[in-house]
């Protein structure tokens, strides 16, 4: 057909340094996402998990129960800072940030899990020592309901 041979030097080599470059709305996206997820199992968790009645109050598991909620919250706050530095850093986020972000999301929501399972040994403990009888209670015994988590059950 009329054109001149193409030899081997003609073809362009493939390109096999590109990577799959992450953008910090997928960072938010990820960081939401498990963190919806997380809270979604912690509503359901709380309808359906395991539940202990206490006769008396226990401020420490109140305190466990807010701790874990709020490790869960800060998923989403720490993939949107990541989301800010790496905007800060141009359009594409490097692979240490990305890695390093989700590793703390990651950490955040293990930890969230650990603090749930370590509110369930403590609610299990107090049933035990003193088991629930409604004649006993002098006021609305307290309901703990324990949620079950991806890391420490």
């Amino acid at each position: 057909m009329g054109g001149t041979p193409t030899t081997g030097a003609d073809i362009p080599e493939p390109d096999t340094t590109h990577r799959y470059t992450f953008h910090s709305w997928q960072l938010v996206a990820a960081g939401c996402l498990l963190g919806a997820i997380a809270f979604w199992e912690r509503w359901q968790g709380a309808r359906t998990g395991r539940r202990y009645t206490l006769c008396h109050h226990s401020a420490h598991l109140d305190h466990l129960t807010l701790t874990a909620l709020a490790l869960v919250a800060a998923a989403p706050v720490v993939s949107i800072a990541c989301a800010i530095v790496a905007d800060s850093r141009g359009a594409v986020a490097s692979r240490r940030l990305v890695a390093g972000c989700l590793v703390t999301v990651l950490a955040l929501l293990v930890a969230a899990d650990t603090v749930d399972a370590a509110g369930e040994r403590q609610a299990q403990r107090l049933t035990v020592a003193e088991p629930f009888d409604g004649a006993v209670c002098d006021y609305a015994p307290q309901d703990y309901t324990a949620t079950p988590g991806w890391f420490a059950w």
